[in-house]
């Protein structure tokens, strides 16, 4: 029997998608976090460099890999899972525990950067940078007519309704949010 696109078939390929958010995020957090190794060979701004940036880019583009259909999803329950999963931890790792506040920002990094990382990053720029002043050159032939709509992919369906740019903008405004919250977050973590 060949693949069916069921409702039960989506949920299957968000759980996957999620387990392998998880397993690598909160995985590589708790054996990095429990061992220290990049503390004691490098510094601090390494460790949170991998433990911010590094592992959440893997699990994004493992997942884009792993064709989940579902990437925002995925992500969003993988960065809660390993949120929840971390948190008592942390308790035990710090003098200070983190606050909730923390661990929010800490979902916010790991659900912006991992989801981003699923995306492909060409198309999404090459959008947002469409919907505002820039215009990015047109890589089609002027005597070429236009795809049939059954051939397009969903990237280029969105964007020939004109909903596609909006959709890229918010993608890129979410990933560079994150990056931004990410690069701060390394510093004032690497410092303490």
């Amino acid at each position: 029997m060949l693949y069916e696109d069921t409702l039960f078939s989506r949920f299957l390929n968000t759980l996957l998608g999620t387990i392998i958010f998880v397993l690598i995020v909160a995985g590589g957090t708790y054996y990095l976090q429990n061992s220290l190794i990049l503390v004691k060979q490098y510094d601090a701004y390494t460790h949170w460099a991998v433990v911010l940036l590094a592992l959440p880019i893997l699990a994004g583009i493992i997942s884009r890999f792993a064709n989940i259909t579902s990437p925002l999803f995925s992500s969003l329950f993988g960065a809660f899972a390993a949120a929840a999963l971390l948190y008592p931890q942390y308790q035990t790792w710090w003098a200070v525990p983190p606050t909730m506040l923390d661990m929010g920002i800490y979902v916010i990094i790991v659900l912006g950067i991992g989801f981003m990382a699923t995306q492909p990053l060409k198309t999404t720029f090459m959008m947002a940078f469409r919907m505002g002043r820039f215009s990015m050159p047109s890589f089609s032939t002027p005597g070429k007519k236009p795809a049939r709509r059954a051939d397009m992919t969903k990237t280029q369906r969105l964007q020939a309704t004109g909903k596609g740019n909006t959709v890229a903008m918010m993608e890129l405004m979410v990933g560079l949010s994150s990056l931004a919250l990410s690069i701060f977050s390394i510093f004032f973590l690497g410092k303490g």
